[in-house]
């Protein structure tokens, strides 16, 4: 991994039988980076340009964004004062699970963001405090307060919330779906077929076609595709060099993911940068 880019773990920032954590930063400028979790941001005061996947918006008071695993961010504050912020960590068999009670749409459609969500600062709060100081109930109620922001804030980000189509068992269709997330979210890692059918519950002949029917794509496809989307975004919004972006994207070869990307977007890498 390059040390031009920085990727945060939940082992760095959660206790090992922890799922989520809530913290109250103020943020100078920060350079781009990714999470091994999902991030649920809340700005309470101060302004700033927030990259994410190299597509850039301003941010300030009431402004919440909810990034996965498979996003990039960056900060840059505008303002003279530091960005005043809840920062919430979940880990993703936590984020999943919540995301999975709302239905298969709310599993999609990342990165989300919204203003005018100055209301949740108050159930952030709540929340920070029930996990810091835990009391009976704690653990009951925290799950509570999580899911009435993410409904909240899916609700604002008009997140798509219906039902895709599909056919065969629901079974087999909501294990299939949990393989596609496993891809999504970690495409950047060696991952294999075999690896995405074991989440699916599946034999590996089977699930590969039941990945096409889902997906549209064969599995290499699907998950060179995400690769190839997440190297063309570096390459549009960091100075990392062609090799750099190659690994951080998850390309085990430079010249593998050189022929890939000209085949995918007509161009070398080296002439996909431009200012965000």
């Amino acid at each position: 991994m390059t040390d031009l880019v920085e990727r945060f773990s939940t082992e760095s920032l959660l206790h090992p039988r922890a799922g989520v954590r809530v913290m109250r930063p103020r943020l100078g400028s920060v350079e781009v980076h990714w999470h091994d979790y999902y991030e649920l941001g809340l700005v309470v005061a101060g302004t700033a340009r927030h990259v994410v996947n190299g597509e850039a918006t301003t941010i300030g008071p009431g402004s919440a964004f909810l990034l996965s695993p498979a996003d990039f961010h960056a900060l840059e504050v505008t303002g003279e004062e530091p960005l005043d912020c809840f920062n919430t960590v979940v880990a993703p068999a936590v984020m999943e699970r919540e995301l999975a009670a709302l239905g298969t749409g709310g599993l999609d459609g990342f990165p989300w963001r919204a203003d005018g969500f100055s209301g949740a600062a108050d159930d952030l709060a709540r929340l920070r405090s029930e996990l810091e100081d835990p009391r009976w109930g704690s653990a009951r109620l925290a799950e509570g307060l999580l899911a009435c922001l993410l409904v909240e804030l899916a609700r604002r980000a008009a997140v798509d919330g219906s039902e895709p189509a599909g056919g065969g068992r629901a079974d087999e269709r909501d294990g299939v779906r949990d393989a596609v997330l496993f891809v999504d979210r970690h495409f950047r890692d060696p991952i294999t077929l075999a690896d995405a059918a074991a989440r699916a519950h599946l034999s590996p002949n089977w699930f590969s076609e039941r990945f096409r029917q889902h997906t549209g794509m064969a599995f290499q496809e699907y998950l060179q595709a995400s690769r190839l989307r997440f190297a063309r975004s570096l390459l549009a919004s960091t100075s990392l060099s062609v090799t750099e972006v190659c690994h951080a994207a998850g390309f085990g070869s430079l010249s593998h993911f050189g022929r890939a990307y000209r085949r995918r977007y007509g161009t070398a890498p080296s002439r996909s940068r431009h200012n965000v």
